[in-house]
């Protein structure tokens, strides 16, 4: 896998996401495509900066979904959302008020993911939302971004390990190879809001060589 080899909107979510790691925001974006796979919204997490009045609640699925311009686009049933990770309690409870029935999501969340509960409510069960789970490989590169941005800002030793202990539960190969890119040294060179490509396949490399069982300069 390497970023030029990704279809658009998944390019477009990964630069978003390294765009929140450079302001300090969590590696969190979603992007809403019509019927011809055209990015007609987008959204990343901005939880860790001052342009909204409450960023605790400015998470990467529920900014698509706001910034939707339904007059523009007033087809729902031809939007498709398109998750890094899935979404939490507050977004899947977005994005079944704010139309969307179609959810693509790249990496599952055991901690704070929320899809599961669209089935305990009878109202969300009948709005007929149809997730789909993408393989381990994007899984791995949204996990590997995230782990990146803890390791570079997260200063509580305790609250890292478990973070960390939970994005490695389905995407473990994704959070060493972070470990080993930022053990490297090399991260620091590629703090720049247009870098996401050349981190992403710098990640890709490493979890590659783990994947094929090959060793890695890896922390210990």
């Amino acid at each position: 896998m390497r970023y030029a080899e990704l279809p658009q909107h998944w390019q477009r979510i990964f630069a978003l996401e390294w765009l929140s790691v450079c302001k300090g925001s969590k590696a969190i974006a979603a992007v809403i495509t019509d019927e011809n796979g055209n990015i007609i919204s987008e959204g990343r997490n901005m939880t860790c900066e001052r342009t909204v009045p409450n960023p605790a609640a400015a998470h990467a699925e529920t900014e698509a979904i706001r910034n939707l311009d339904t007059a523009r686009y007033p087809d729902k049933q031809a939007y498709t959302l398109y998750a890094g990770l899935e979404p939490c309690i507050m977004c899947m409870g977005t994005l079944v008020m704010g139309g969307i029935r179609r959810v693509v999501i790249a990496a599952r969340d055991e901690f704070g993911g929320a899809m599961h509960l669209i089935g305990q409510s009878e109202f969300a069960a009948r709005k007929g939302i149809r997730v789909t789970w993408l393989s381990d490989g994007l899984g791995d590169m949204q996990r590997a971004f995230q782990t990146v941005r803890e390791l570079l800002y997260n200063d509580d030793p305790e609250k890292l390990g478990r973070m960390l202990r939970d994005f490695s539960v389905h995407n473990e190969n994704g959070v060493r190879a972070a470990q080993t890119l930022v053990r490297s040294g090399r991260i620091v060179q590629l703090l720049d809001p247009d870098a996401a490509p050349a981190v992403l396949d710098a990640l890709a490399e490493i979890t590659e060589k783990l994947n094929d069982g090959l060793q890695t300069d890896e922390p210990g």
